[in-house]
């Protein structure tokens, strides 16, 4: 069973207070969950331009997984003459959930703008969801699969974007979960305000104000997703056909003797060149080193053959 709860400024609550306080909510609302969608009713997500902000966010509360939708809405003057404002909150049981995910749940079902009747009401009935439709007009398409891309990233977080003049947040939000699949629309929050009661762990996306610098802005032409996925695997090809820093280490010696052998070539053929250009008669007349002993023997034999027909 689904359950709601509608906090307002009344003359007497539930509680029997006046002022901010639970004005309806479902019969058999876990009293953790009840205490919790109070806390999260301060009208927040509200700013000065803002009169209307509708979320999704998912909680763990007592120990449960609770998927809630909320809209709060500006609704003029309370009793006592003080702006006033209506939360309401729809708790979703997992059989509610509707494959289209929680933004065409959130665009059928009849969130109060007005102070309800105060009391105990039984469970919510829940509308037929609207399907998620065509793409907001004045919108690069590619910023779909962009943000569709962010939202399903590991370590993603929460992404800001900033909208053209006239573009409904809520058809966005559409186009968007349009791109993920079916068992990822629940796990991904939104907002249609700058800021809101988001649970921990899991992606949003949020719209930001016209001001806000660090935000998405979708009034511009969408980085090409596709071409840097392109260069980015070409990266990591490149990288893979690299060694690793443990191969690098390891084996140091092909690198060297790839730089020897690309410098033995040129050299060799060069040494055998000079050997061609030098004359062959170089080698052929070098002195022999027992040559001068031979001819000092044979002169002095024939010396001392003179000097004995001198002396005959």
């Amino acid at each position: 069973m689904s359950f709601e709860l509608i906090h307002t400024s009344v003359l007497r609550d539930l509680d029997g207070q006046s002022g901010f306080g639970v004005a309806a909510m479902t019969h058999d609302l876990p009293r953790s969950l009840r205490d919790a969608l109070v806390g999260w009713s301060d009208g927040s997500e509200l700013d000065a331009v803002t009169d209307r902000a509708m979320s999704y966010a998912v909680f763990h509360v007592g120990g449960s997984t609770w998927p809630v939708l909320t809209c709060v809405t500006r609704c003029g003057a309370d009793w006592s003459g003080r702006a006033n404002r209506v939360a309401h909150h729809l708790v979703l049981e997992p059989g509610d959930r509707c494959i289209d995910g929680p933004i065409a749940l959130a665009r059928a079902f009849p969130f109060a703008s007005d102070v309800p009747d105060v009391g105990v009401r039984s469970a919510p009935v829940l509308p037929k969801p609207l399907p998620l439709g065509d793409a907001p007009q004045g919108i690069d398409p590619a910023w779909f699969d962009l943000l569709a891309d962010r939202v399903r990233a590991p370590d993603a977080s929460t992404v800001a974007v900033r909208l053209p003049p006239g573009v409904d947040p809520v058809v966005l939000l559409a186009a968007v979960t349009a791109k993920l699949e079916p068992r990822r629309r629940w796990a991904v929050q939104w907002s249609t305000a700058a800021s809101f009661h988001a649970g921990r762990g899991l992606p949003s996306i949020v719209i930001a104000p016209a001001h806000d610098a660090q935000a998405l802005d979708l009034s511009q032409r969408a980085p090409r997703p596709r071409a840097a996925a392109l260069a980015h695997q070409s990266v990591e090809v490149g990288t893979a056909a690299r060694p690793r820093s443990g191969e690098q280490l390891a084996e140091p010696a092909p690198s060297a003797l790839s730089r020897e052998a690309s410098t033995s070539t040129p050299l060799t053929s060069h040494t055998r060149q000079t050997e061609r250009a030098s004359p062959e008669p170089v080698a052929s007349v070098s002195v022999k080193p027992w040559l001068p002993v031979v001819l000092f023997v044979v002169a002095g034999l024939i010396m001392l053959a003179a000097l004995g027909v001198l002396l005959w």
